[in-house]
């Protein structure tokens, strides 16, 4: 009989239910791995955030341990003092607290894993608890020294910029020496898999976001008329800053040549933005919803306008896997290896922008073959399933 390898699965938010980016990736690829790994669950807890094995989550996991994380201003000032007086990241000292840093080698102790899988950066401050011949995996969702290098470029508070620019000092020195210590660094993109490999990372492979293609599926057939829909929480700074773009400079360019062009906001709605007076009434700012699909169905078209990020954007994933044709910034959809007029549609200024979502709007026949190249991407590479084929000998030839 053969034995399944462990595998300790170390994650900064618990996986489940999986609403947010970070989230959605993390369970899908705790799903895929489950297939041939038996997966060990040590997640931080959130506010509201609680173990129930029953759920599916629990049903993939061997076994599930939370941690809940310290909050207030006490952890706040305990996370800067001890980023200063060990010069470390401020954003890995917020997380790995003595508290997480025990209850960790209590895990490898019990569980005795043959890979630890740390699926996000400031994770990495565990990894000098780790024994010797266990196996070390990083998960990157972003490259996280080079968006707060990009969100340098925006700050105009100097207090602000002084912290930033700390902390880009340290995270940057932190994340080279991190992706040269473990066995292998996953990436989102090829682009950030060729980014990891210059700072000397010893392996990189791109695992990108995936989708579950058969629960997302496309329905163009009862589409609103001239309605655009956003996806993405206020609570990513990139989002709030591509929507405030869109909102400012490029839907007056739209309304001016289209007045009846509606703009449905999905997602975390806080911290509130305020939408100008000149396009107000043109906004539906629907905020959280139970099942965005139904949303992003009866469109017309979908909008990415991000100018800052890393990675990929997994909104742009789900978009090719409901078939959706997409207007989108090259930052938006970087990564997602797309191809303009074919399976979406890029622009970069706000007259390109407007001018990309008026023809769209007017062009059924042009929308309609995108939207069928969008879904056929959607099948062929990012379906999970698709993914964990190659996950699995990623894994299989660590051990």
């Amino acid at each position: 009989m053969l034995i399944r390898k462990k595998v300790l699965f170390v994650s900064a938010r618990l996986p489940f239910p999986a609403i947010e980016g970070h989230q959605i990736r993390a369970f899908g690829i705790l799903k895929q791995l489950s297939n041939n790994f038996d997966i060990h669950l040590f997640s931080l807890l959130r506010e509201g955030e609680f173990v129930d094995n029953s759920n599916s989550l629990g049903v993939i996991c061997k076994s599930i341990k939370g941690i809940q994380v310290e909050l207030g201003g006490f952890s706040a000032i305990r996370a800067g003092m001890s980023a200063l007086i060990h010069n470390k990241p401020l954003v890995v000292t917020k997380y790995v607290t003595e508290k997480l840093r025990k209850n960790f080698q209590l895990q490898i102790e019990e569980i005795k894993p043959d890979i630890i899988h740390l699926d996000l950066l400031p994770l990495a401050g565990l990894i000098d608890l780790i024994p010797k011949g266990v196996k070390v995996v990083l998960n990157e969702h972003n490259l996280e020294s080079d968006l707060i290098r990009q969100k340098l470029k925006i700050l105009d508070s100097f207090f602000l910029k002084l912290v930033y620019q700390r902390e880009y000092k340290v995270l940057s020195r932190f994340e080279k020496k991190v992706c040269q210590d473990v066995d292998l660094v996953l990436a989102c993109s090829e682009r950030d898999a060729e980014s990891l490999s210059k700072i000397g990372a010893k392996k990189v492979c791109c695992i990108p976001n995936g989708v579950d293609a058969k629960r997302l599926q496309p329905d163009n057939s009862n589409k609103l008329e001239n309605t655009l829909v956003f996806l993405g929480g206020m609570g990513w700074y990139p989002n709030r800053l591509g929507i405030i773009w869109f909102l400012d400079s490029v839907f007056p360019l739209i309304l001016k040549k289209n007045p009846k062009i509606k703009l449905q906001i999905i997602g975390n709605p806080e911290p509130l933005i305020i939408i100008p007076d000149t396009v107000n009434s043109n906004v539906e700012r629907l905020g959280f919803v139970d099942d965005f699909v139904p949303y992003v169905q009866k469109a017309t078209l979908m909008i990415v306008p991000l100018n800052v990020g890393s990675g990929t954007r997994l909104k742009v994933v789900e978009g090719l896997a409901l078939g959706k044709c997409m207007v989108s910034t090259s930052k938006g959809a970087e990564g997602v290896g797309l191809t303009h007029g074919e399976d979406i549609l890029f622009a970069d200024t706000p007259e390109e922008f407007s001018a990309e979502v008026l023809e769209a709007v007017n062009s059924k026949e042009k929308v309609s073959l995108i939207e069928k190249n969008a879904r056929k991407l959607a099948d062929n590479v990012y379906d999970w399933d698709v993914i964990g084929e190659e996950l699995f000998v990623i894994y299989k030839e660590l051990v």
